[in-house]
């Protein structure tokens, strides 16, 4: 069953004068209380139960190939990517995020997957909330276009072309 992206706002701004304003992003729970966001415009659809075709010789954070609008794209777990183990140690997801992203002005709009083991949250961000990348894990920074801190946790803003591009996990030894 495919779903559209739910626009459930968490913890909505009050709009009054001299506030800031609030910019939406989609926050994806990859791995138990691990987190990061995407541009609210990045986030496509979200798929609940996709059929997956697994292709030998993947990348160790690569779950296969799904089917989406005519497309196969890869289906990139982000907690092997992330952590540098192979996905198969990675826990089950019931949801397939598709994502859009575009390499360069003026070059065409291409689509990629993350796993999505928890449903994602739309949240308002101020800029004001902006905050470092997380300490001692320096693959943020070639991922990552921005990092916000919301409800106590520091969570990345992730450039999808980044990671759909590049041949390697940051996690890779």
């Amino acid at each position: 069953m495919d779903m559209q992206l739910p626009v459930l706002v968490d913890d909505a701004l009050p709009a009054e004068a001299g506030r800031e304003t609030p910019a939406l992003a989609c926050v994806l729970e990859y791995a138990a209380d691990s987190f990061i966001a995407l541009p609210v415009h990045a986030g496509v659809e979200l798929v609940e139960s996709p059929r997956l075709v697994p292709v030998p010789g993947m990348a160790h954070f690569c779950r296969g190939l799904v089917a989406w609008q005519g497309r196969q794209l890869p289906l990139i777990d982000l907690q092997a990517y992330l952590g540098g183990m192979d996905s198969s140690a990675s826990p089950p997801f019931s949801h397939v995020l598709m994502v859009a992203y575009q390499v360069a002005p003026g070059v065409a709009i291409d689509y990629g997957a993350f796993c999505a083991p928890f449903l994602i949250r739309m949240v308002e961000v101020v800029d004001s909330n902006q905050c470092p990348l997380p300490v001692g894990q320096a693959f943020w920074d070639g991922i990552a276009i921005s990092c916000f801190l919301h409800q106590g946790r520091v969570i990345p803003v992730l450039e999808p072309s980044r990671i759909f591009t590049s041949p390697v996990s940051p996690a890779t030894p």
